[in-house]
């Protein structure tokens, strides 16, 4: 062990002009029951050489006594007697006549043979091996032996002076990587050297897994090789496909790294390796390399179901996100769900959905999807591995009168549970070959048509939702229209209060008149005359009295009416009244 005194002694020493250089103390050695110190000599041009002093202690903070000198200017070595092996620490010091100039101490060296450097990691690059350590502590050591350890001997590979670490190249014909072993002693300039120090040998890679449904990868790094590499903070794991270049797939901590998985599917030659990423920043050890022919069944592959609608024939309409690498299916099904937890399987799902983003569910339901039922899909592949996508709904429009001459719309929102943006568009049915855009970039649910086609006819429309998911690009949108909602104007009613019958071609049928069509469902309109006999009855709006009853012309005089029709909303609404009949 060596202890620089210098700078203590010089604290000691009053401010000088000029220093007398030490002797380079190299190493200590025993032989023959004495400490034979070493050193190299500097070259001092102050004055004439008297001695080289050498002082000695049991313990390194001393006291440190003069055990002898050389006055030999040339010697340069010197034994010390020590019997009984005991420790001992030396430095050495010049005498010189050189007035007002102080003599520097050299370094200190203990009496004991060089300490082991630590092997940090052996490491497996390639086709090469990398083997790195922590220097000796004792400053002595000149140089390090690398040895490989065999059942039957330790063999030299090199020697090295001035590093910390070692690489040597090993060939395909070599033994393999994970079943060689190293160890290093360090040497000092006396020919002393250390003991040998840790076995050390690359960490180990196996893996089982990747085939048939087993399409998970379990990789066992060597747990009493990693052992050794402390301390650690990770693993990070290196893959390669086919041959191509190794890519890192993250880390994981080293307590629970040692069973990894991988997913993996289809088939091709996989390899990896891990790297233990040293605690303190000062490396990484790569670990063998463990490669696998992978021959799996292709599972299951999630994708988004982006939306849902139902056209005016009653079949569903859904677009989702292609996969090519979905695997032909052993089971697809459509799950709808209600409010309340009712779930009922529909399977006619095409098993094929390779490539495929939109399907059609064909034919009406037998029972018509509503308000707050939602659809999925469910599919299993060949090893009754299950996928299920997001649920959908479709969008619901109804529609009424808000005013005459006003149409107001609501709808409810395109339903899919994705991250993404979702706007609306109006369109309405003018009688033409295509709907007529209202309104577009709708980001609200609801609309005020103020200006429906004249007439005062039924009015359609329908909205349509179109959703980008985020990230999408500007061709990434999807559309899907509502159901067709339609809306009858609440019509205004005219009821004259007298006609006559005389075939003049004026007035002569008593007839409701109507701003706009109503509901042949619903209408009634009776007539009596003043002794309370039914006169006239007619379902038919546009079918008015003439003033007969069975055919057979009634007295002139005041008759009683009652009148009942639908409006556009379903609403039930009744006049009543007299007219007078005029002859």
């Amino acid at each position: 062990m060596r202890f620089i005194l210098s700078l203590f002694i010089l604290a000691l020493a009053p401010a000088l002009s000029a220093q007398i250089a030490a002797p380079d103390l190299q190493c200590t050695r025993s032989e023959s029951g004495a400490v034979i110190l070493n050193w190299e000599n500097a070259i001092v041009n102050c004055g004439a050489y008297e001695a080289t002093e050498i002082f000695s202690a049991t313990a390194p903070e001393g006291p440190y006594t003069l055990v002898g000198e050389v006055t030999n200017p040339g010697a340069t070595t010197f034994s010390d007697p020590n019997p009984a092996g005991e420790l001992r620490y030396y430095f050495l010091r010049y005498r010189y006549d050189c007035p007002g100039q102080t003599a520097m101490p050299s370094d200190t060296l203990d009496s004991v043979i060089p300490r082991s450097p630590a092997l940090r990691f052996v490491s497996v690059e390639d086709d090469e091996i990398l083997i790195d350590w922590q220097a000796s502590s004792s400053p002595e050591v000149i140089g390090y032996i690398i040895l490989e350890v065999t059942p039957t001997a330790f063999i030299p590979l090199d020697t090295v002076f001035g590093v910390t670490e070692y690489r040597f190249s090993f060939a395909a014909g070599d033994p393999p990587t994970e079943t060689r072993s190293f160890r290093l002693v360090a040497i000092d300039a006396c020919g002393n050297d250390s003991p040998q120090g840790t076995v050390f040998s690359p960490v180990g890679l196996t893996g089982t897994g990747g085939d048939g449904c087993d399409n998970a990868i379990t990789l066992n790094p060597e747990a009493e090789d990693l052992r050794l590499f402390q301390p650690l903070s990770a693993l990070e794991l290196f893959v390669s496909f086919n041959g191509g270049a190794f890519a890192s797939q993250g880390t994981a901590s080293p307590t629970t790294a040692s069973a990894s998985f991988l997913n993996v599917f289809g088939s091709g030659n996989l390899c990896f390796y891990y790297e233990a990423v040293l605690a303190d920043g000062s490396g990484r050890a790569r670990t063998t390399v463990f490669c696998t022919s992978v021959i799996t069944s292709t599972p299951a592959q999630p994708f988004p179901l982006y939306g849902v609608e139902v056209n005016d024939a009653g079949d569903l309409l859904f677009q989702f996100g292609a996969n090519p690498n979905q695997p032909l299916l052993l089971e697809a099904e459509y799950l709808f769900s209600a409010p309340g937890g009712l779930l009922t399987r529909e399977p006619s799902l095409p098993e094929d959905l390779r490539g495929l983003s939109s399907v059609t569910l064909t034919g009406p339901l037998a029972e018509p999807l509503q308000a707050g039922e939602t659809v999925a899909f469910r599919i299993t592949d060949s090893c009754r591995r299950e996928v299920t996508t997001n649920a959908v709904e479709p969008v619901y429009l109804a529609v009424s009168e808000f005013f005459p001459g006003q149409n107001q719309l609501n709808w409810s929102p395109l339903v899919n549970g994705l991250p993404g943006a979702t706007t609306y568009e109006v369109l309405r049915d003018d009688g033409g070959p295509a709907l007529v855009p209202l309104a577009a970039g709708v980001t609200e649910r609801t609309f005020l048509d103020d200006d429906p086609p004249p007439g005062g006819g039924e009015v359609c429309y329908v909205v349509r939702a179109s959703f980008r998911p985020e990230g999408g690009g500007a061709g990434d949108v999807f559309a899907f229209s509502s159901n067709r909602a339609c809306v009858l104007p609440v019509p205004g009613v005219y009821i004259p209060t007298a006609f006559s019958p005389n075939d003049d071609g004026t007035n002569d049928v008593f007839l409701p008149l109507f701003s706009s069509p109503v509901r042949p469902e619903g209408f009634l309109l009776r007539i009596w005359d003043r002794w309370g006999s039914l006169t006239h009855e007619t379902t038919n709006p546009e079918e008015g009295w003439d003033g007969t009853d069975e055919l057979q012309p009634v007295p002139p005089g005041v008759y009683v009416y009652v009148l009942s029709y639908t409006v556009g909303d379903g609403e039930r609404r009744q006049r009543s009244g007299t007219v007078n009949m005029l002859r």
